[in-house]
């Protein structure tokens, strides 16, 4: 590694260090347009600035953060949405009593999550089913609950709940569960 590209890696780490303390919505735009143009940055510096400045932006400005990195439940409903698509080719969903699709959560409408994003299924029985996306703060990490619900006046409640930071885990768990309340 020559000396250049030494002293460009320990301005990363400084910048990095700094960004978390930052709480200049200006400060911070400039730093992302300033991450994007500059030529010597590796790629892998490049996402790991990108990601710090996105991720403290969306605490002190979530409207400048949107329109830099989009909104922030774009990598949530990306995941869904691929999800439910296969869904949809392997299984009838058509006798789902609830909209189909990708869905806000009321925890992120009333700000109790950061993310709240989810797709669900709803029997004629009363059994909810459901995989969300959440979220508690842009700094904390993501992760997935699949859960189980018998809603309604007779309903018993919540019948299972897991959490799970494996997308492939929480993917396979809510197939099968599914498969399981259509009978399949």
């Amino acid at each position: 590694m020559t000396t250049d590209a030494k002293k460009l890696k320990g301005q990363v780490h400084t910048v990095l260090l700094r960004i978390s303390n930052l709480d200049d919505a200006e400060k911070l735009k400039n730093l992302h347009a300033n991450i994007q143009n500059h030529p010597a940055l590796e790629d892998t510096d490049r996402e790991m600035l990108n990601e710090a400045v996105m991720t403290r932006m969306r605490a002190v400005s979530p409207a400048i953060a949107t329109r830099l990195g989009g909104p922030k439940d774009a990598k949530a409903r990306e995941f869904l949405e691929g999800f439910f698509e296969q869904l949809s080719s392997e299984l009838d969903l058509s006798g789902n009593l609830l909209k189909n699709g990708v869905k806000t959560g009321g925890q992120m409408i009333n700000g109790e999550q950061y993310v709240d994003v989810y797709i669900s299924y709803k029997t004629e029985s009363g059994k909810n089913l459901s995989l969300a996306w959440l979220q508690a703060t842009p700094e904390s990490q993501a992760y997935l609950r699949v859960r189980l619900r018998h809603v309604g006046t007779n309903g018993l409640g919540e019948l299972k709940s897991q959490k799970f930071d494996d997308e492939t885990e929480a993917k396979e768990t809510y197939r099968q569960e599914l498969r399981s309340l259509l009978n399949l």
